[in-house]
């Protein structure tokens, strides 16, 4: 089983990032789960939504503190992401720096990523929502879901809000993402 957690502010899209993970691996056949964990429910409040992946049917319904990923969309919340941290998890950070900043400053020995997601949204989309992009980063990395599948579950996902357009800027930022970060 693989589990993820993701992280961000309210209104950053941390909730609908596992929701679209979490619907391109059930296409895949997968089992899942995927539940988002929050205080108060406000913009700009921090969120953690967590999804599992697996082969077999998953068992336990509970949150879960020592995920394989954490997509930090938001780096200013980097002490909630060290809190649920194990010595596997690869990190994936929605920023502009190298990698060895946060190893360096926070002397954790895991693999970590940086995407420049928010930048990728707004170039595609008008606007900062780094949700969508991270997730092309995260499949590039981790190989469950294909590229293929992530582009056609984000293109149904805002199509089923009446977004089609969305779905297709959308798009472009998961393939965005996908090309650029770096392994």
């Amino acid at each position: 089983m693989k589990r993820y957690i993701f992280i961000g502010r309210g209104g950053q899209g941390a909730k609908s990032g596992a929701s679209i993970l979490a619907r391109a691996a059930a296409k895949q056949g997968l089992m899942i789960q995927a539940f988002p964990e929050y205080g108060p429910e406000r913009m700009g409040a921090p969120v953690k939504s967590y999804v599992k992946i697996s082969k077999k049917p998953i068992r336990s319904f509970s949150q879960f503190s020592n995920p394989d990923f954490i997509l930090l969309i938001d780096k200013t919340l980097v002490k909630t992401a060290l809190e649920v941290l194990s010595s596997n998890t690869i990190l994936i950070i929605n920023d502009v720096c190298e990698p060895g900043k946060y190893n360096n400053k926070f002397k954790i020995k895991n693999k970590v990523v940086t995407i420049n997601a928010s930048s990728i949204s707004m170039k595609t989309l008008g606007m900062d929502k780094p949700n969508v992009p991270i997730l092309g980063a995260l499949i590039k990395i981790d190989k469950t879901i294909d590229l293929k599948n992530m582009e056609e579950t984000v293109k149904e996902f805002f199509s089923s809000k009446g977004k089609k357009e969305a779905g297709e800027l959308n798009v472009k930022a998961v393939r965005t993402a996908y090309e650029e970060v770096k392994l």
